[in-house]
């Protein structure tokens, strides 16, 4: 079983990055681009079906870091 792993900024937290991003775009004359934001996910092959909590432990301990980022586990 696959699962993929998003992880995104917490509501509220600053990424300069995305803001910089979202800047260009504007200033390429796309000022109808209200917000950008970026993440990262990850694909997760486990060899048993049942593994979910495996996959929100592992997510929560070393693939997201609980105090600025949220995650959410989709079967692929």
């Amino acid at each position: 079983m696959i699962y993929r792993v998003y992880v995104e900024f917490k509501p509220g937290i600053l990424d300069p990055e995305s803001e910089a991003i979202k800047r260009t775009v504007n200033q390429l004359g796309f000022s109808n681009v209200e917000n950008i934001s970026k993440g990262k996910f990850f694909d997760i092959e486990l060899s048993s079906n049942n593994c979910l909590s495996d996959i929100e432990k592992i997510s929560k301990e070393l693939l997201s870091n609980p105090v600025i980022e949220n995650f959410k586990v989709v079967k692929k």
